[in-house]
C-alpha cells in the first residue's frame, strides 16, 4: 500500500529514521565499494530508492541532526556551535508529527526498551546508529586507498580505513536488528548518516570540510508501494523532514528550508532540485560555503569570495582546483550568482 493508500485505510506509515554516525557516502553498496561489508544495508538498498548524490547540509554530528530534525540549514537555527541545543519552540519533523497523532520516540543504539517504543502506531523512530567498539575486521592491505590520499599518509590512512570499514559493519549489524524488528509493510524506513570523514583524503581527518569524502553521506528511503530505483537527484539533510511529512500527509514544517520531495518519489514527476547548498565551520576563520550544479562544484568563503571550483565529473577526486582557470570563468560567474541567489534565499548573510 503507498501512502495515499494507507491514509485512505486510516492507516498513517510508521517512519523509521536511522542517522549513522560518521559514515561518508562512497561507502555504500550502491556506490559499488568493495571493501564494504554491509548485507543488511545491501538488502535495504535493493527494496529502496537510493541517491548517490545526497549532501550534508553541515557536514558535522550535532549540526547535520539539527538540519535533519528543522529541515533548515544551522545558519538558521543558531545551531552552529557543537551541541548547541535548538529552541523549544522550534518546529522540528518530531514535533508536526506528534501534532498529527504520531507517537515519537529517539535513542541511540538498538536496546532491550526499543520493541516498546514501536509498539504504539503510528510512531515515529529516530535512532543513532554507532559502532561499539574500535575494531580492525578487515585487513587493512586488502583495502582501496582514494588517490586523493597522500602518498606519505598511505599506511596511517590504510589502519584508519580498517576500522572505518569495521565500524560499517558493526553499524549494520545495528541496521539489521533494526529492520527485524519493525513491521515493513506499514513503515517508511530512511537510511543515512549525520556526516562523511575525509579518513586521509587531501591529508584531512575528521568531518567539517567541503570535500565530498565529508559532505556526501549514504541516503536511502523505503516507502511501501514505491519500487525500488536509483536516483540521481540532488538531495540534502534539509529536505528529509518535509518530505517525511509530505509522505504521511501531516502539516508542512513551518520555516523549512528544503524542499519536499514526496510527490516525486511516489509519482516521479514535480520540480526537480537544480542544485544543492551546504555550509561548515561556522564562526570560524576558515568559514565555507558550497553549492554543487550538475557536475560542477563552488566553495567560498563566508564573504562570498569563490576559493574552489571543481568538475566532479572529470575530477571526482577532487585533484584540479579550477578557481583561477581562465576557461572556465564563465561559468564560474554562473554559479557565483546561484550561490549569491541561494543564500539570499536562505538569508544566510555575512556576519561580523
Amino acid at each position: 500500500m503507498t501512502p495515499l493508500a494507507l491514509a485512505a485505510a486510516g492507516k498513517s506509515p510508521n517512519i523509521v529514521l536511522a542517522i549513522a554516525r560518521g559514515w561518508r557516502g562512497q561507502a555504500t553498496p550502491w556506490a559499488g565499494d568493495p571493501d564494504l561489508k554491509a548485507p543488511n544495508l545491501a538488502r535495504f538498498a535493493a527494496e529502496a530508492v537510493v541517491f548517490p548524490r545526497a549532501y550534508a547540509a553541515y557536514p558535522h554530528p550535532s549540526q547535520a541532526r539539527a538540519a535533519i530534525a528543522t529541515g533548515r540549514y544551522p545558519h538558521a537555527t543558531g545551531a552552529t556551535p557543537d551541541g548547541a541545543p535548538l529552541g523549544k519552540d522550534l518546529p522540528t519533523i518530531e514535533s508536526v508529527l506528534r501534532d498529527a497523532g504520531y507517537h515519537v520516540a529517539e535513542q541511540t543504539g538498538i536496546g532491550d526498551d526499543l520493541a516498546g517504543k514501536i509498539r504504539q502506531s503510528p510512531f515515529f523512530l529516530q535512532v543513532i546508529l554507532e559502532r561499539e567498539r574500535i575494531g580492525r575486521g578487515t585487513e587493512a592491505e586488502n583495502l582501496q586507498v582514494r588517490e586523493n590520499v597522500p602518498a606519505g599518509a598511505r599506511e596511517e590512512t590504510l589502519v584508519r580505513l580498517a576500522e572505518r570499514y569495521s565500524g560499517y559493519s558493526q553499524i549494520d549489524a545495528l541496521f539489521g536488528k533494526l529492520l527485524g524488528l519493525i513491521d515493513q509493510s506499514n513503515t517508511i524506513v530512511v537510511f543515512t548518516s549525520d556526516a562523511g570523514e575525509q579518513i586521509g583524503s587531501h591529508g584531512l581527518d575528521g568531518d567539517d570540510t567541503f570535500f565530498e569524502e565529508s559532505t556526501r553521506v549514504p541516503f536511502a528511503i523505503r516507502v511501501p508501494g514505491v519500487n525500488a530505483s536509483a536516483s540521481e537527484l540532488l538531495i540534502s539533510h534539509v529536505d528529509v523532514a518535509p518530505t517525511l511529512a509530505g509522505l504521511c500527509g501531516a502539516d508542512p514544517i513551518d520555516g523549512a528550508q528544503g524542499r519536499d520531495l514526496s510527490t516525486l518519489l511516489k509519482s516521479g514527476s514535480g520540480e526537480r532540485p537544480e542544485s544543492i547548498f551546504a555550509e561548515g565551520r561556522t564562526g570560524q576563520r576558515d568559514e565555507w560555503r558550497m553549492l554543487v550544479q550538475g557536475a560542477d562544484k563552488l566553495v567560498t568563503d563566508a564573504g562570498g569570495e569563490a576559493t574552489h571550483l571543481f568538475n566532479l565529473a572529470t575530477d571526482p577526486y577532487e585533484l584540479t582546483d579550477l578557481v583561477h582557470d581562465p576557461s572556465v570563468q564563465l561559468k564560474r560567474a554562473q554559479l557565483m550568482a546561484t550561490i549569491r541567489a541561494a543564500r539570499s534565499r536562505l538569508l544566510d548573510f555575512r556576519r561580523h
